[in-house]
């Protein structure tokens, strides 16, 4: 009976101790499945969660492509802009750095030429002053001399004394009309050539000989062949080349004023067109500074529309041959080529002689 409950006891604790083991056993194995589980659980929920934001990061990235492209294609519209601009603006000022440098040329150049002119112009001057000196002259080493030899020749002294009272008086306005029977005195002679001179001068820069011999004749009644009327036209072919001399240098001046307007930029161009011309040349700037030298031996009572036209037409033709020519041959021979506008002009004279408007220039036409 002992034996019995000591083996009961031991089975007893043997089975208790088993039990608690395979207990043990079930709740680690049920604790391990159970984490095991929870953690595939968790995986899958997370793979889930994963899922569902990629997709939603799908959406919105499909949603936000058209507008990021939209964003690119402003930013590249914004950027070629600006390069168009910048461009623009590097064309802008290369363009205004060439017509600075353009102008700055021509101006150099305009400058030179000018230079050269009045040079050219000054070698004339030099070159007219220094006159032949007749071979009566030839020998003679003082002015004593010279008066000795016109105290011996006194009609050469007489004339020579009328030219120099004539040129330094102004024309009569209240000369007397001569007639056949009527005897001017010689200062009244040299004062009515002179505004014929000046008559002709306005139809024609460079006449023909027998002009001067026809108008000597008519004043003071000497023939071409003899030495008084010689003298007398010798000395108007200079007084004639005195004449263009001016004319050239009051165009020269009106020049350089209106080159000043262009480079002030009161002109759209560098060259002047006939509009700009016929402004700047007015009829005022033809009377008072072109022509006035010579219009003051005009009746400008008798004076034709026509021919005040005709005139000023001729100064402003004149004016664009200076504008472009530099040299004073080129400038003399053009400036002769407009005779054609005013040789056939009456040009009426103060005296009301009009010995000058009667000639006939050209013999032969």
């Amino acid at each position: 009976m002992t034996k019995r409950r000591g083996v009961t006891e031991k089975d007893k604790a043997t089975k208790a101790a088993k039990t608690t083991k395979t207990i043990r056993t079930y709740v680690a194995n049920s604790s391990r499945d159970y984490n095991k589980e929870r953690d595939e659980r968790r995986e899958e929920g997370s793979e889930h969660e994963q899922d569902n934001l990629h997709e939603q990061d799908v959406d919105i990235g499909e949603d936000m492509l058209p507008e990021q492209e939209e964003r690119n294609i402003e930013k590249e519209r914004r950027e070629n802009e600006k390069k168009e601009m910048e461009r623009r603006d590097k064309e802008r000022r290369e363009k205004e750095r060439r017509e600075k440098e353009r102008r700055e040329k021509e101006r150099r150049e305009r400058d030179r030429r000018e230079k050269d002119k009045e040079q050219e112009e000054n070698e004339n001057d030099e070159s007219e002053n220094e006159e032949e000196i007749p071979v009566q002259f030839g020998a003679m080493t003082n002015q004593l001399q010279i008066c000795n030899w016109l105290v011996l020749h006194p009609s050469v002294l007489h004339l020579a004394n009328k030219m120099l009272d004539a040129s330094t008086k102004q024309p009569s306005t209240n000369l007397p009309l001569t007639t056949s029977t009527s005897s001017p005195s010689d200062n009244d002679n040299y004062r009515l050539i002179d505004e014929e001179m000046k008559c002709l001068f306005l139809r024609t820069r460079n006449p023909p000989d027998h002009a001067f011999d026809k108008i000597t004749q008519k004043i003071f009644g000497h023939d071409a062949y003899q030495s008084v009327a010689k003298s007398i036209n010798e000395q108007y072919h200079k007084s004639f080349s005195d004449y263009r001399y001016q004319l050239k240098n009051v165009l020269s001046t009106l020049v350089k004023e209106f080159r000043q307007i262009v480079e002030s930029g009161y002109t759209e161009s560098s060259d002047p067109t006939d509009e700009e011309v016929n402004n700047f040349i007015s009829r005022e700037v033809v009377l008072k500074r072109i022509l006035s030298r010579y219009v003051s031996a005009i009746n400008f009572t008798k004076l034709s529309e026509t021919s005040l036209d005709k005139l000023i037409e001729f100064s402003r033709k004149c004016f664009k041959i200076v504008w472009v020519e530099t040299e004073s041959a080129n400038i003399k021979e053009k400036v002769k080529e407009l005779d054609v506008i005013t040789e056939d002009l009456e040009i009426p004279s103060r005296s009301g002689r009009n010995i000058a408007s009667s000639l006939k220039l050209h013999l032969f036409s």
